[in-house]
């Protein structure tokens, strides 16, 4: 007889323990609920175990495995068997339970998809386990997310947004949403190719982030925190405050945020002036004084049978003070303020065997600028804009039909957007208003077609292979229509490699706010004029040009991920990406003759040459193109040696026994002794070590600002914007540790050096290195014991440093002098800075 049963045990060593697979060999096994830390098992596991039954008049043997089905050390065995053997009504509870008979003769461990597992079969690429999670001593998702950003990044976007977020395996109504979870509630996160965002009615040009929480988890965290650079002025204050309570599908969520920062002048960095005017620098800010509050709750649970719900809302303010120089009249003041409400609601659920989901938003926004006017009259110049968008999404997931490779599955997701934008702007006398508003019409189809894989005559020889196809369609009140096209190969020749290739042509409409924007004069911009060599200060006229065209996006993308050690968490990732653009909207560019050659309308001068005002408002490009290749290495593994069978178990972190036996009752412990093997191994088993390195080398990257110029080659002295060319190497690493409540991570970027070639000068910008480094203390982990009191319990403090060596980037022209406006201070005015945290989960 078989009967498919999970047995888990646990094991305490203060807030350390391992989860187990117990057997015994006459048939009867001892199951409980995980305690302190649990194992998940493996999603997908069918593994008999064929044991003799042993005489009728013998004591049964026990025999307790790891999840790599050998057995565990001696010392584990023996404190686990004396658990059940002084309390045989465990065994007894088991065996009712999972249905198992005296006659039984052996047991099979099964399992099933992992609750909040994502639509399809196709593997994450990194998966991250409670103790990964906590050896980053991030607070929350969003922070979780920042500080894991280069194996999150895809090459093949618009470059104007993060990963796809889901909770559970399912979409969020907005980022927001999800973003101040504390990190203590999540069971695993996993992280997926581009691909998977067709499967939720996505694009395919961002990373996949899946989210899964803990089905019972209550926090309360308040925060504060503290940053100040080295060099003074501009330190900011922080406090946060959040409370969140799941169960089940039941959510319940409220935060609230406050922020101050001080303004940073350019005296405070001791930027030169122009020679006659040192006092300026008291009345020019590098970083406005600011101040911002915002407000967000969440509710959410089953309404109608097994259609569950969400509403989420949020209220933020923001308000800013810069200086922008001297005027007729005084120091020339810049007020902002900005007001975003949020309203967004999720519902979902199954149809037989298709699941949907519908999505809901309302967000407005009110900016409102105010500007001194540089004459003597007084007055001040007004930019005001006002955004409101509504949108609705629905999206059908499900299989169609078997086929012999697997089920021939299809995503599909409709909606529609209503946006109004108006903008005014006041300068003088002179009012302007524009008025915009988009009604939009979204369809789009995804279909996965299994080829080769498992079926009942076996694998295929050459492994799992499947194509995509994919369409959308969208209608725009003000741009027309816009089409998506895509499709492409996931290829799995063994389980530890996967190989995708996929085409992509997508149209892309200019935003409202690029073609709308309200009118914004800026005086006293300064700017280095590289045709002439000299710096000058501008007036730059920002806002919305309402003659942009849609752009056309055409990516090839190559992609490779390789697991090569089946035991280890290592992980290689290599892609390949050629991007070709029609038509690109931009940000105005910098100052160059081939720039003023291809838009000599956009600048103005006075009868001796020089730079006066600059037409900055964005424009369409003719062409741009970029070839790049990524490449990655992610190594995660316990500080220390780790008893088999506990390697790669999931664990969870309670701050307590008492907590654990709250949320799991019912559940065997053995606490182990301080200092001997098992607390040893524990502590290692909880502890963590990982490194991470990628590497961005652009082959090609190249635009054409009108047709019938030469392409200009970014990599080759061209540039568009301030920072110089494209960089052609840039290279991310990140290594951390954390054990018996300490961790630190450290994290260095590095950018090969770039140049602006021009008629009149060249400036030449020098490879960059930066260093940032964390170090926290979990303090009742760390200094606590079994008296630890109760203000210490759940405490974590964080001291950071950012740009640790306090390197600025270095730009020298022909001469080896640094223009005016390329002063280290305007290119990074904070430089080294100092951050510390404390965090309180109650």
């Amino acid at each position: 007889m078989k009967v498919g049963h999970k047995v888990v045990a646990g094991l305490l060593a203060g807030v350390a323990s391992g989860g187990l697979h117990a057997q015994q060999t006459s048939g009867k096994a001892a199951a409980s609920p995980p305690p302190i830390q649990v194992p998940a098992p493996p999603s997908r596991t069918d593994t008999p175990t064929d044991m003799p039954l042993p005489p009728k008049d013998a004591a049964p043997r026990m025999e307790f495995r790891g999840v790599d089905g050998k057995p565990l050390p001696p010392e584990i065995q023996r404190r686990l068997e004396e658990q059940f053997r002084r309390n045989p009504a465990l065994l007894k509870r088991a065996s009712g339970a999972a249905g198992v008979g005296a006659d039984t003769s052996d047991i099979v461990v099964t399992g099933q998809t992992p609750r909040g597992a994502v639509v399809g079969d196709l593997p994450p690429e990194r998966t991250f386990s409670p103790l990964d999670i906590r050896a980053y001593g991030a607070d929350n998702i969003g922070a979780l997310l920042e500080a894991i950003g280069p194996q999150v990044a895809s090459n093949r976007g618009r470059g104007d947004g993060g990963p796809v977020t889901l909770l559970n395996g399912r979409r969020v109504s907005d980022f927001s949403e999800i973003a101040r979870i504390p990190t203590e509630a999540i069971e695993r996160m996993e992280v997926f190719p581009e691909e998977l965002a067709l499967k939720y009615g996505y694009r395919a040009d961002q990373k996949v982030v899946n989210v899964v929480t803990y089905e019972r988890f209550t926090s309360r965290v308040g925060q504060v925190g503290y940053f100040a650079p080295t060099d003074g002025a501009g330190d900011t204050g922080v406090g946060n405050i959040d409370y969140l309570r799941l169960r089940a599908d039941t959510r319940i969520g409220l935060g609230a945020t406050y922020n101050r920062t001080a303004s940073l002048l350019e005296s405070d960095r001791d930027v030169r002036q122009f020679s006659g005017s040192p006092e300026l620098g008291r009345f020019r800010t590098l970083l406005p004084k600011s101040e911002q509050a915002s407000i967000n709750g969440l509710v959410s649970g089953h309404v109608l049978g097994d259609v569950s719900a969400t509403l989420n809302a949020r209220f933020e303010v923001t308000g800013s003070e810069s200086l922008l120089g001297l005027g007729e009249d005084g120091p020339l003041r810049r007020d902002s303020n900005r007001r975003v409400r949020h309203l967004g609601t999720t519902l979902g659920g199954r149809q037989g065997r298709w699941l949907w989901t519908f999505t809901g938003n309302y967000d407005h926004t009110l900016t409102k600028v105010l500007t001194d006017r540089v004459d003597e009259t007084g007055e001040r110049d007004l930019a005001r804009s006002t955004d409101r968008l509504v949108n609705a999404d629905l999206l059908l997931t499900g299989p169609i039909m078997e086929l012999p490779a697997g089920p021939l599955s299809a995503s599909v997701r409709a909606g529609v957007d209503a946006r109004d934008f108006d903008g005014r702007s006041q300068r003088g006398g002179l009012a302007s208003r524009s008025t915009l508003s988009r009604d939009r019409a979204a369809a789009q189809v995804s279909v996965d077609l299994p080829i080769l894989g498992r079926t009942d005559r076996g694998a295929s020889p050459i492994g799992k292979l499947s194509a995509n196809m994919n369409l959308a369609v969208e209608q725009l009140s003000d741009a027309g229509s816009l089409r998506t096209f895509g499709y492409g190969l996931a290829w799995s020749p063994v389980e530890a490699v996967g190989f995708i290739a996929s085409v992509t042509d997508e149209q892309g409409a200019p935003t409202l706010e690029q073609l709308g924007a309200p009118l914004l004069v800026t005086p006293n911009v300064r700017t280095f004029d590289i045709g002439r060599g000299e710096v000058v200060d501008v007036t730059r006229v920002s806002g919305g040009n309402a003659a942009l065209r849609s752009d056309d996006r055409h990516v090839v993308r190559l992609g490779l991920n390789v697991h090569p050690l089946a035991r280890t968490d290592l992980t290689l990732s290599l892609d390949y990406v050629a991007t070709r653009i029609d038509d690109p909207i931009a940000a105005f560019p910098i100052v160059t003759p081939q720039i003023e050659m291809a838009f000599p309308d956009r600048f103005s001068r006075d009868d001796q040459g020089r730079l006066q005002r600059i037409d900055a408002r964005p424009l369409n490009f003719a062409e741009a193109r970029q070839h790049q290749v990524r490449w990655g290495i992610n190594f995660t593994r316990p500080l220390g040696p780790v008893p088999p069978g506990l390697q790669n178990i999931r664990t969870r972190v309670f701050a307590s026994e008492a907590e654990a036996r709250r949320a799991l009752p019912g559940a065997v412990f053995t606490k182990a002794e301080p200092g001997s093997a098992m607390a040893k191994s524990a502590a290692n088993m909880t502890s963590r070590v990982f490194v991470s390195l990628y590497h961005n080398w652009y082959l090609e990257d190249a635009i054409t600002l009108r047709g019938g110029l030469p392409a200009l080659d970014l990599l080759n002295g061209g540039a568009v914007n301030f920072g110089g060319g494209r960089r052609r190497h840039e290279v991310e690493f990140q290594a951390g540790a954390f054990k018996r409540g300490l961790g630190a991570r450290v994290t260095a970027t590095w950018r090969s050096g770039t140049e602006i070639r021009g008629a009149g000068d060249d400036l030449h910008f020098a490879g960059l290195a930066t260093v940032n480094l964390n170090v926290f203390a979990n303090l009742a982990d760390r200094f606590g014991g079994s008296a630890v009191p109760g203000w210490v319990k759940g405490m974590r403090a964080t001291l950071g440093v950012t740009n640790l060596f306090n390197i600025r980037p270095r730009v020298r022209d022909r001469t080896g002098t640094t223009p005016l406006s390329y002063q280290p201070a305007y290119l990074d005015p904070l430089g080294r800075t100092l951050s510390f945290n404390l965090r309180k989960v109650f």
